[in-house]
């Protein structure tokens, strides 16, 4: 990821990578094959599951301090930056400084093109309709009344990924901290939402004005209904774990 980046993440940009990892060793070695970036690695504990992705925004909060980029860009370590990768609009446009991806799974192209993917793929219609039906849009929601993450029906409009998100450092900031206090309440409890980190920024991006990003930035091959837009940056194959 860090080598795809590397050529081309914001071509003619200076790039740090803020890399949390329990093994800093190695990164310090892929370090030695980038020639614009820098790499900084932040040690963490070896986290287990589902504590290695649900307490991000606790590790990320903890060491803010030493982000200091004026524009702040998280992506899973599982990704690959396939072509020229420039975000439009510029970041001082954004809603709030911040903005989000429409997760794969769930983007579906304009009407007419809608129409003829349905036509197509007759399940994706009917899965379509069992999820508007059972959760009021498409997504995989956190219904549960009980998590910091529940989003009420009437909010549920886009669910977003949680495998690339970005914004300017003083609101990305904010709202890291947001995430890593109400993330910590849930565990305090012994809850755990569905789809753990990803589930509380759902509640984030559902609360608060943002700057949406096609699928384009969180891509997943092989998906018809993606077959209208090009990749920049590719979400690698996880098998059943990718329809999260």
């Amino acid at each position: 990821m860090a080598e795809s980046a590397d050529r081309l993440l914001a071509p003619g940009s200076s790039l740090t990578f803020y890399v949390f990892t329990d093994q800093p060793h190695k990164a310090e070695l892929v370090a030695e094959s980038l020639t614009r970036s820098h790499v900084v690695p932040i040690l963490i504990p070896p986290l287990g599951w589902p504590e290695a992705t649900l307490m991000r925004y606790e590790l990320f909060d903890q060491s803010w301090n030493l982000i200091q980029e004026n524009l702040v860009i998280h992506l899973d370590a599982d990704m690959l930056v396939s072509s020229k990768t420039m975000f439009r609009p510029a970041p001082t446009q954004w809603p709030n400084g911040l903005a989000f991806v429409r997760h794969p799974g769930y983007r579906r192209p304009s009407l007419s093109k809608r129409l003829s993917l349905y036509l197509h793929s007759p399940k994706m219609l009917q899965g379509d309709f069992k999820l508007w039906l059972r959760l009021g849009a498409l997504g995989n929601w956190e219904t549960s009344p009980d998590s910091r993450a529940y989003v009420p029906r009437r909010l549920r409009q886009t669910y977003v990924c949680g495998g690339t998100w970005m914004g300017q450092r003083e609101p990305l900031g904010r709202m890291i901290k947001i995430l890593a206090d109400r993330t910590r309440e849930d565990l305090d409890r012994g809850i755990i939402a569905t789809w753990h980190d990803e589930s509380h920024l759902n509640w984030f991006a559902s609360e608060h004005p943002h700057q949406l990003m096609d699928s384009q930035k969180c891509y997943a091959p092989g998906y018809k209904n993606l077959s209208d837009i090009l990749p920049e940056i590719i979400a690698v194959d996880k098998g059943d774990n990718r329809t999260r």
